[in-house]
């Protein structure tokens, strides 16, 4: 029955989270490092909390690593290291729960992404 109901009047909206992030924003997936070695790829770590019912989310976006079963590998490494949950979207934006960017990008540049830079959360430099 509550199928029959949903388009009913006095329904509630979908919520706008679904709504994707604009070009060039963190987590927008639309890096300018596709095909680039890791040492020259601009890879930007941000925290938001914008479209995530409040929650802190740190965003890796621009993170070009080849293959879907590459990306895979490297979210459960992270994922291992970092103690949280974590997805790739479609877009090639990595997401973990919390603010962890400052411990990424020094993972980061560790693993060969020399121009890894952090947009925000703890212990950004200002």
């Amino acid at each position: 029955m509550k199928a029959e109901r949903s388009g009913a009047v006095g329904a509630t909206k979908p919520s706008g989270s679904n709504k994707t992030p604009k070009p060039g924003q963190i987590g927008s997936g639309t890096g300018t490092s596709r095909g680039l070695d890791p040492k020259a790829q601009l890879v930007r770590v941000g925290v938001t909390r914008a479209g995530k019912k409040g929650k802190t989310v740190t965003v890796i976006d621009g993170l070009d690593v080849g293959s879907p079963d590459d990306a895979s590998e490297l979210l459960t490494k992270f994922k291992k290291i970092l103690g949280t949950g974590g997805s790739v979207s479609e877009n090639g934006a990595f997401s973990f729960q919390g603010d962890n960017a400052a411990l990424l990008v020094d993972m980061l540049k560790a693993m060969g992404f020399k121009r890894a830079t952090q947009t925000g959360g703890l212990g950004a430099s200002k």
